[in-house]
């Protein structure tokens, strides 16, 4: 049904650039009616096997959909009162509206899979007792939703937040209180939600400060840009070296200008302080967002687990499968 030249242009596609698979699932997404979406037809009998996921999130979600897809029995417990992980907690509802997520998980729950709500996994509920209750495999999609602290004089001021822990309590309709000044440390995704974020919830000024150069920011270019154009400065070369405070509250940011030295485990060149180049920032709000860490609460009692230096689940590199059968 194309026309010639069409037909070209997806030839030449084929064979030299890659395929626009977001945009691609997005123009079909919103062409259909998700309630009237048929179900997937199993070819395999229903399986008797009882399998948990741990984390409702996009690789929890997905494990769950697929492995309802083969005939097993799935049950997610999430310990949010919403389904979704970082998709509902962490991108802030200008980015990904929550009813767009909702249908979909709907979709997949009715594929068979049973979400459990506000049912967190760790000390009470263990995860070994979930193989005493009858499942046969647990997944783990915890995610990482511990913020990394900047480790300086002065974070425990009233007024330091973290940028996940900020966008789960404005997603989640709970109280969250946004200083008329903000200053976002960060050059990742988390980063520029976050400060877009403290725009929409009221900020008079915010800025962002990135200790590297703007080659080297994480984020997505197109937020980036979004960022400025919404008026959100970005200094870049610049890292935080105290917050002040005044009365136990932040009043301001002692930071220091940095340069690009050599390249680091992460391939990018490392930043290097430069002396004598300190300057202040008036700020009544400081917004860490410099990485994310796993908790690792969801492991408790099981001691035959190994773990590796950074604090994650040590896998087999093929299986992923842990130490723990």
């Amino acid at each position: 049904i194309c026309p010639a030249p069409c037909e070209e242009v997806c030839r030449r596609s084929e064979r030299d650039s890659p395929l626009a698979i977001r945009q691609l699932k997005r123009f079909v997404a919103d062409q259909i009616d998700w309630d009237e979406l048929p179900l997937p037809e199993h070819e395999l009998e229903r399986k008797s096997e009882l399998v948990a996921v741990i984390g409702s999130g996009p690789a929890g979600l997905t494990a769950a959909y697929f492995l309802a897809r083969e005939g097993y029995p799935v049950t997610v417990f999430e310990a949010a009162p919403v389904a979704g992980g970082m998709l509902r907690v962490g991108v802030p509802d200008y980015r990904l509206p929550p009813e767009i997520l909702e249908r979909e998980i709907a979709y997949i729950e009715r594929t068979g899979v049973e979400i459990q709500l506000d049912t967190p996994i760790g000390s009470e509920r263990t995860l070994a007792g979930l193989f005493e209750e009858g499942y046969q495999a647990v997944y783990l999609a915890t995610g990482t939703h511990r913020s990394r602290k900047l480790g300086i004089e002065g974070e425990d001021a009233e007024g330091v937040e973290h940028g996940v822990d900020y966008l789960r309590r404005i997603n989640l309709r709970e109280p969250a209180e946004t200083g008329k000044k903000v200053v976002v440390v960060g050059g990742g995704d988390v980063a520029i939600d976050a400060a877009r974020t403290a725009l929409r919830q009221g900020a008079l000024e915010v800025r962002i400060l990135y200790r590297r150069s703007r080659a080297e920011m994480p984020a997505e270019v197109s937020e980036v840009t979004a960022a400025e154009d919404e008026g959100i400065a970005i200094d870049l070369l610049a890292a935080p070296e105290s917050v002040l405070a005044r009365d136990g509250r932040v009043v301001g940011l002692r930071c220091i200008r940095m340069k690009l030295g050599e390249p680091d485990d992460s391939g990018r060149r490392r930043p290097v302080p430069i002396e004598g180049s300190e300057f202040e920032i008036d700020c009544d709000m400081l917004i860490a967002a410099i990485g994310q860490q796993a908790d690792t609460s969801v492991l408790a009692g099981m001691d035959d687990l190994v773990l590796t230096r950074w604090g994650g689940v040590e896998v087999d590199p093929l299986t992923c499968q842990t130490s723990h059968a």
